[in-house]
């Protein structure tokens, strides 16, 4: 397979459409180097997700190597943390912790965490993995009468009462500018200007579309893993196939508000005869 090699970092792919790792990560280099740093930042813009194995990072460790993407923030208040290291979220299967659905994390607020970094702490014999979905290449694959349908469209994205938010159906990345398919099966409710029959038929189509296996990276886990993703640009699921705890621990970096993509006025014109089978 094919290596990208950076000023300092081996990349190498974990999958067609989403992925690299970073071969034989160094974790004090990726902690102290701020070249390593600037292109680990440049890795997860470029791919959306980074893998790096076995590095076993104690939590201030891994608080600093969520710092190369910028701040690392708290957990939301419902979320269980680390008894010493309030930045730190932990999930623990054996208090019946489960994330096995597709999302973004916090869509149901008005500002989402731009990244994420996740380390396993306690895994599972078998089982337990985690799936990552590029939601740039599934709004890439769309038809061109899909893109213009939802150009300017906007979601409700719910949790309860006291969260909720509106997104653009299409959102534009903050820093590379691609445009992100951003509804998930967990907190979007509805596509708001839509008449509600036609955002019931479109929605779950677009959920399904956006876990389409090429669009994915699915990571078996080892104990010491840590693996980054551009929680803007992707969705996750974590499967519950197994027996016996899981334990894994986040650390968020805080985000911004993210625009409408919209297309041009040319891209607006009619999709092509020759799109579909017949």
């Amino acid at each position: 397979m094919t290596h990208i090699v950076t000023e300092v970092l081996n990349l190498r792919p974990v999958s067609g459409r989403i992925g690299v790792e970073v071969v034989d990560a160094d974790l004090d280099l990726l902690v102290k180097n701020q070249t390593a740093r600037a292109d680990l930042r440049r890795a997860l813009l470029d791919h959306h997700v980074v893998v790096l194995r076995g590095l076993y990072p104690t939590p201030e460790e891994h608080i600093a190597i969520a710092s190369a993407f910028g701040t690392p923030i708290a957990p939301e208040a419902h979320l269980p943390t680390h008894p010493d290291h309030p930045l730190v979220c932990r999930f623990d299967s054996a208090v019946g912790y489960k994330a096995d659905k597709w999302h973004t994390d916090g869509t149901f607020r008005d500002v989402i965490p731009s990244v994420a970094v996740l380390t396993m702490r306690t895994s599972p014999a078998t089982g337990g993995d985690t799936v990552w979905a590029n939601c740039c290449a599934a709004y890439e694959d769309l038809s061109n009468g899909m893109k213009v349908l939802l150009d300017g469209r906007k979601a409700l994205h719910d949790q309860g009462p006291d969260a909720k938010a509106v997104h653009p159906v299409v959102v534009a990345h903050p820093d590379t500018g691609l445009p992100i398919l951003f509804v998930n099966d967990i907190f979007t409710r509805g596509i708001m200007n839509l008449p509600p029959e036609e955002s019931d038929a479109i929605l779950p189509f677009l959920i399904r579309h956006v876990s389409r296996p090429e669009f994915t990276y699915r990571h078996s886990w080892s104990e010491g893993d840590v693996v980054v993703w551009d929680n803007r640009s992707t969705q996750h699921y974590a499967l519950f196939d197994f027996a016996g705890q899981r334990v894994v621990e986040r650390v968020h970096v805080s985000g911004g508000v993210m625009d409408a993509h919209r297309l041009e006025p040319d891209e607006h014109e009619s999709p092509s005869v020759t799109e579909g089978p017949w």
